[in-house]
């Protein structure tokens, strides 16, 4: 019976293991950028283009399903930085819109 049932779950698993989908047969990873240097949040405030760029390479990293615990760290702290970065631009805008809203 054990036997019997160990071939079923090794059957299973070989007959899973090639059964990826083809959008993830497709994945090379060859388009994911870790090419860059390492910024903080307040060169990612005062830069918009390098925050755009940066969060256009994010959204990859983002879309090619990998986990984020495998991703170089430079991307991760960037991507992060980014994110603050959106982050505190938003705050400021919507601090500067309640003071002119108040009159002060």
């Amino acid at each position: 019976m054990l036997r019997t049932l160990r071939a079923a779950t090794v059957s299973l698993a070989i007959v899973a293991l090639p059964s990826c989908s083809p959008s993830e047969r497709q994945q090379t990873g060859d388009d994911l950028r870790s090419d860059m240097p390492l910024r903080d949040a307040a060169f990612y405030t005062q830069h918009e283009q390098e925050r755009v760029e940066m969060g256009g390479v994010c959204e990859k990293w983002k879309a090619s399903q990998r986990p984020p615990a495998s991703w170089p760290s430079v991307v991760v702290n960037n991507c992060n930085n980014v994110d603050t970065a959106n982050q505190l631009i938003q705050s400021k805008k919507d601090r500067d819109e309640f003071k002119s809203g108040m009159g002060i």
